[in-house]
């Protein structure tokens, strides 16, 4: 068993005191919001993990065999990315623990990560269409009980699989004593296929709603409005969230694809930059923009023509600069 859990308050709590290795760390009593975890590994980039993978097998292989269970420096590391991991990403603590256990036994550390990484990426990828399936059931009815849900997304999975994933192979659970000398009742983890199995249906049992980023395209769970359209995840490397940029970046990418809006945006511009240098008073451009945006929509919409458009910006941008 490599933790316990279960869900208090709207939230699944990850529970383990137990010391299995010099390489196992304990992460008793660490809360997190019910959905978060999953989503953020099924949103964990692969180069990341495999990045980390590699910098501890090196790190291994090159100390003396002598002191590779006992050197302080590379227990320090170890010590500094498992307490990281276990706040940030529970997932991936689970397959790096999986990784530091295979070395304490002396398997072969790049085979051990080698198959550790594959594991990830179809564990990611089955994930991935479990939630994309329960997002097509949601769509056709929003009515369903969790356990409706449950059983169209088993006979989806018969289908695809040949087996059932969740009816079968039950979760064991004891009711036992936690922090606080609190009794709850503990779900044995014996796999990050059960951390799925349990948290994944958990979700569905308490209505935990997900939505695709329109920015990203990744999952997440919308803590304030059920509306908004983008996550708080950090975008690329611009060190700014979705939810700051995304609705910018959309436009940009509708406006570059669309000819129409192409030429309405370079003309704004172009005269707002005839204000900002005081060529146009601000109602001349006020009066403009409300009848360029009139314009605008009439051209998408096909009553005017782009040509027609685009020669009425034109002829108003001639007009401007003549009166200027």
């Amino acid at each position: 068993m490599i933790a316990s859990a279960y869900i208090k308050n709207g939230n699944i709590c990850i529970y383990n005191e137990r010391r299995l290795s010099s390489f196992s760390y304990n992460i008793g009593g660490i809360t997190y919001e019910l959905g978060r975890p999953l989503l953020d590994f099924v949103c964990y980039e692969k180069e990341r993990i495999e990045e980390g993978f590699n910098k501890i097998v090196e790190k291994y292989e090159a100390l003396d065999y002598h002191e590779q269970m006992f050197n302080s420096d590379f227990m320090g590391g170890i010590t500094e990315i498992m307490t990281d991991l276990q706040k940030k990403d529970i997932y991936t603590y689970f397959y790096t623990q999986g990784l530091l256990q295979a070395i304490c036994l002396n398997s072969p550390a790049r085979e051990t990560a080698n198959e550790l990484l594959n594991d990830f990426n179809e564990t990611q990828a089955f994930i991935i269409r479990q939630i994309e399936l329960l997002f097509g059931l949601r769509k056709e009815s929003i009515k369903n009980s969790p356990l409706e849900y449950l059983h169209n997304l088993e006979r989806i999975n018969k289908k695809d699989y040949g087996r059932h994933i969740y009816f079968k192979n039950p979760l064991s659970s004891l009711y036992n004593e936690v922090e606080n000398s609190e009794i709850v009742e503990l779900y044995e983890i014996n796999s990050i296929q059960d951390l799925f199995r349990f948290e994944f249906i958990k979700m569905i049992e308490n209505n935990v709603f997900i939505k695709k980023c329109k920015n990203c395209e990744r999952f997440f769970i919308p803590r304030k409005r059920a509306d908004v359209e983008y996550c708080e995840r950090i975008f690329g490397d611009c060190g700014r969230k979705c939810s700051e940029i995304g609705a910018t970046l959309r436009y940009e990418q509708k406006v570059a694809g669309n000819p129409i809006l192409t030429a309405y945006k370079k003309a704004y511009r172009r005269l707002h930059s005839r204000v900002r240098s005081k060529k146009v008073t601000q109602s001349e451009f006020l009066k403009w923009s409300e009848e360029a945006g009139r314009k605008r929509d009439e051209c998408l919409a096909g009553v005017l023509g782009f040509e027609e458009f685009s020669e009425w910006l034109d002829v108003g941008r001639v007009r401007r600069s003549r009166g200027g």
